[in-house]
């Protein structure tokens, strides 16, 4: 099944993001990668600000971990998803300089915080998650492709936490 217009535009501008940074993501350059009418964006998100808000949503369905848990979503990341990994982020510090994308990205973190506390508990969720997304950083500043060593990092931390 084709994807929709919309869904080809999100998944343009994270894959801009996550290749090419922020300032790359022009409105033009991604209607240009999802191969639409220059129009497209504003007709589907009201303009760039719409996009970008509509892109925590998106990063939340396209991201969320798959039934092979943490490990198979770190290999995801430091893998085949590393470009979407890496949007990810991209959106983190949008976020914390732009007080207007803060909320979409608060809503969803903290919908991935409970999703955590299932198996963490509700007291830890929180630092957890910290501490993953800190661990995978760094891991991607690396270079690292490998899950092995982000994993042995993360077992380390929950077998004292």
């Amino acid at each position: 099944m084709e994807k929709s217009t919309k869904d080809r535009l999100l998944d343009a501008a994270l894959d801009i993001l996550g290749r090419d940074g922020a300032k790359a993501m022009t409105v033009r350059a991604v209607e240009d990668a999802a191969g639409v009418p220059h129009g497209s964006v504003r007709h589907h998100f009201g303009g760039q600000r719409g996009l970008l808000r509509a892109l925590f949503d998106h990063l939340e369905r396209v991201e969320t971990p798959a039934e092979g848990g943490l490990p198979e979503a770190i290999a995801r990341w430091l893998g085949p998803g590393r470009t979407v990994a890496l949007a990810r982020y991209e959106l983190f510090l949008l976020a914390a300089r732009d007080e207007e994308l803060r909320e979409p990205l608060v809503a969803a973190r903290e919908r991935f915080v409970a999703q955590a506390a299932t198996v963490v508990g509700e007291a830890r969720a929180r630092a957890v998650v910290a501490a993953v997304d800190g661990i995978v950083l760094d891991a991607l500043v690396r270079g690292e492709r490998d899950p092995a060593q982000p994993l042995a990092a993360i077992g380390a931390l929950m077998s004292g936490v």
